[in-house]
């Protein structure tokens, strides 16, 4: 029987025919995803999506960790509005935002959970990466770079910060890479209301400094005032740290000097992404701008 408890939805390990729900009056099986004994999610938990009868193929089904009857909380309201970024982009048909297929409400263990079913990826850009040990190609490398790089743009051309750039919530399929997991996702000018005010707002080790200072600083005493908002000049940040891990199998920390074994265009392009002030980050046109010569040269 599927559980809820510790503040997670819980499959049954040792009766898996009985990890079944229903949805639209069709009873789909869950499994927990390839790699995770458990459900993964922070604020919600991922399940793979199976029908029996094999009329729909394998889906991933996101299932927010708050059951509706405690009230429209920080992460209800949150998962809503990640609904409503999954059906803005399946409006417009964005290519590189993993697939939309529908959404809802759905009972278990006698609670009633909000739910996103999206498409299945083979694996994501961690384990892709790691699987090859890293052994890519600049140009295979820069095409990955400029693949999620899209994906990223295409949100923002909706007004959409996506806030949680990493190495895990970018998804394989086939020969692309989509952006998921759009939990932390700001519309442009609205929302800005949910984050606490000292909230860290993201993922440690991919923290724009702009994020890392609202947990320390927003609306402390302090003797400085500090950039707190997290905005799309905070995605180009977390996206040069996406790319620096791309080329590098590590992630930027301290000061910004080219004893990394790049090469010296891509490093400057880096460099300017991871810049600290985020007034002096490119934004998305100039760093489209700055990689046309990168594509280029290395035939991307």
């Amino acid at each position: 029987m599927i559980e809820y408890k510790f503040d997670n939805i819980l499959l049954d390990r040792f009766d898996p025919e009985q990890n079944y729900i229903q949805l639209d009056n069709i009873d789909f099986k869950l499994e927990n995803l390839p790699g995770y004994e458990t459900s993964k999610g922070a604020s919600s938990n991922l399940f793979v999506l199976i029908d029996p009868e094999d009329e729909y193929p394998d889906r991933v089904i996101k299932i927010c960790k708050s059951p509706l009857e405690l009230g429209n909380n920080k992460r209800i309201v949150r998962f809503k509005r990640e609904i409503r970024a999954f059906k803005i982009a399946k409006s417009k048909a964005l290519r590189n935002v993993i697939e939309y297929h529908g959404s809802g409400e759905v009972e278990i263990a006698g609670y009633n959970f909000l739910y996103i079913v999206m498409e299945k990826a083979d694996e994501d850009l961690a384990s892709y990466m790691e699987a090859n040990q890293f052994n890519f190609s600049l140009n295979q490398k820069l095409s990955f770079c400029v693949n999620i790089l899209n994906g990223i743009k295409q949100l923002h051309s909706l007004n959409i910060y996506h806030r949680d750039i990493k190495h895990d919530n970018i998804l394989r399929i086939g020969n692309e890479f989509k952006v998921g997991d759009l939990g932390l996702v700001r519309f442009q000018n609205e929302d800005f209301s949910i984050d606490k005010d000292n909230e860290k707002v993201g993922p440690f080790g991919w923290l724009s400094p702009e994020a890392t200072n609202k947990m320390l600083t927003f609306k402390k005493k302090v003797g400085h005032i500090y950039d707190c908002d997290i905005n799309y000049k905070s995605d180009i940040f977390q996206l040069g740290k996406l790319f620096w891990y791309i080329f590098q199998a590590n992630l930027p920390i301290g000061q910004l000097d080219n004893d990394h074994h790049f090469e010296d265009d891509i490093f400057a392009v880096l460099r300017l992404m991871l810049q600290y002030d985020k007034q002096r980050r490119p934004d998305m046109a100039q760093l489209e701008t700055l990689l046309q010569p990168l594509m280029l040269k290395y035939a991307v």
